[in-house]
């Protein structure tokens, strides 16, 4: 009877373990989870013709698609997809210096949807800034700091204040 006991006990410490391991679980995977990629492309009105930079920071050839009739301002932009089940808020965005410790965030001139935003579950929506200002920032910046790299990666605020971070950068062509 003792050892009866003994594993209906032991059963019932399992299942209470994996009860509370599977809410701790739950609470940290179904609250707010951003996603973010960047991307480089051209802007032209309401139009973008934009594609995910990979991990070589190169930006993409823009040549094809001006020859094929697309015109517009090059800008690097960043795809935000909420991956949890609550309805996150974007309160700004942003491009950083991955080396030199300076960023900016377009106010007036922001293209995209306007901020605050709120982001349903399971949508997904991009911000852009103009690859023009990116090096305005990098050329600014290298004024101040003599270790300013020539790439740059986004970043959106959300509402809890955090900094979501692009995993990848991309490197600004130099201009004239």
């Amino acid at each position: 009877m003792e050892l009866a006991g003994f594993i209906v006990g032991s059963l019932g410490l399992l299942v209470a373990s994996l009860s509370v391991g599977w809410q701790a679980f739950a609470w940290v995977y179904d609250g707010r989870r951003v996603r973010v990629a960047l991307v480089h492309g051209l802007h032209s009105g309401r139009l973008a013709a934009t594609g995910k930079v990979g991990g070589d920071r190169q930006p993409r050839r823009l040549d094809q698609l001006a020859s094929g009739g697309f015109a517009g301002e090059e800008v690097i932009g960043i795809a935000v997809t909420n991956v949890g089940r609550a309805t996150v808020r974007i309160d700004k965005y942003g491009v950083a210096l991955v080396r030199g410790g300076v960023s900016f965030h377009p106010l007036g001139n922001s293209i995209g949807p306007d901020l605050p935003f709120r982001l349903p579950p399971g949508e997904t929506e991009t911000w852009y800034a103009r690859m023009q200002d990116a090096w305005k920032l990098i050329h600014a910046t290298k004024g101040i700091h003599s270790d300013v790299s020539p790439d740059v990666r986004m970043l959106v605020t959300l509402g809890t204040g955090d900094d979501v971070k692009t995993r990848h950068s991309v490197i600004v062509p130099r201009r004239s």
